[in-house]
């Protein structure tokens, strides 16, 4: 019998080696872990299938194992109600996986594994929209996570993908932009809705100061990450109750600092083009609740740089490009300048 395979907590053995190549551009820790990835998923799909039938064999649910499912969402109180809903993030797993390790296969030349992985893509996107939604992009059962994964990871595809983000930033609004997330979908929450013409309810979320929100912690005095988002009341006491966790509460607990990949990915706005950053964009997100950004990543080919700001109707970027890369920097206005290595600004009217 395989091993048992657990959505986003076991999915590591394939998330980490891809970024880490996306970072490094070093192919070797692909090659060298492709045989686990290969090992887990064939684990996911046995647990998948095992008891099912048709498209319900790419839907991946509990049978004798443990799913930690949304883990720790703050909109219900119980760890039960947590792991009810791994049906969605493990399936949503289930298809990104194969996404991934597609990719890896073919980054190692492997084609029939290309087409293999590819065909598990398709089955487990057709029986998600299928069997958890309605068709036309809103999900049987509703809550954040529900629609972050399935915009983000491309399950929802054309209309879906429009009315999706819509019900997705409807929900958001009706919980005055606090964070309903665990910890599958808090990662990509802000993407899923910047990347879908849902920006302004991106940085309201972001911006948020009241609990549950990241905002909050600071609000309150944290000055690291907690594991819950209500971990301190405003008074500082600890007010976890039984929720059948026995009141697990760490205050050094990095999962929801996974927001600052969308602090360099889009208000930054550097990413890779090519594995490595031998080729990458900077392409910022520009909104008018920010007036300055800044930030730095280090790439194998030295610093890359990103620094805008917006005065007046004026806005202006300086990058920095190091030797060996080419950079695309994509201006509010939707202009393209190509840079290789050296030091530039650029600058443009804008109008909110």
């Amino acid at each position: 019998m395989p091993v048992k395979a657990i959505d986003f907590w076991g999915d590591c053995c394939i998330y980490i080696p891809w970024n880490e190549y996306l970072a490094t551009g070093n192919k070797q820790i692909l090659a060298d872990m492709y045989p686990v990835m290969k090992k887990y998923y064939k684990s996911c799909l046995f647990w998948a299938h095992l008891f099912s039938l048709g498209k319900n064999r790419y839907i991946w649910k509990s049978m004798n194992m443990l799913h930690f499912g949304d883990w720790i969402a703050p909109d219900v109180p119980t760890m039960g109600e947590w792991q009810g809903r791994h049906v969605y993030t493990a399936t949503a797993a289930l298809k990104y996986n194969a996404t991934i390790i597609a990719k890896v296969a073919r980054v190692l030349g492997k084609t029939e594994d290309i087409k293999k992985y590819e065909k598990y893509e398709s089955k487990v996107k057709e029986a998600f929209i299928d069997k958890l939604t309605d068709g036309n992009g809103k999900t049987k059962k509703e809550f954040q996570t529900s629609y972050v994964l399935p915009l983000h990871f491309d399950i929802f595809e054309g209309k879906n993908k429009k009315e999706g983000a819509n019900n997705l930033a409807r929900i958001i609004k009706d919980m005055d932009y606090c964070i309903g997330t665990g910890f599958p979908g808090t990662p990509y929450i802000l993407f899923a809705l910047a990347d879908n013409g849902h920006e302004e309810d991106a940085m309201k979320m972001l911006l948020n100061t009241r609990c549950p929100s990241w905002l909050y912690e600071v609000k309150v005095g944290g000055t690291t990450i907690w594991e819950r988002w209500d971990g301190l009341d405003e008074d500082g006491t600890c007010s976890i109750g039984k929720d059948g966790t026995g009141g697990m509460v760490s205050y050094n607990h990095y999962a929801s600092g996974a927001v600052a990949d969308f602090f360099y990915k889009r208000l930054a706005g550097i990413e890779p083009i090519e594995a490595g950053y031998r080729k990458f964009k900077i392409e910022p997100l520009v909104t008018k609740d920010f007036s300055f950004i800044k930030a730095e990543t280090r790439s194998r080919f030295g610093e890359i740089c990103s620094s805008w700001k917006v005065e007046g109707d004026k806005f202006t970027i300086d990058v920095k490009v190091p030797v060996g890369t080419r950079c695309e920097v994509h201006m509010p206005s939707g202009e393209i300048k190509e840079v290789i290595n050296g030091k530039y600004s650029f600058s443009e009217n804008i109008k909110f």
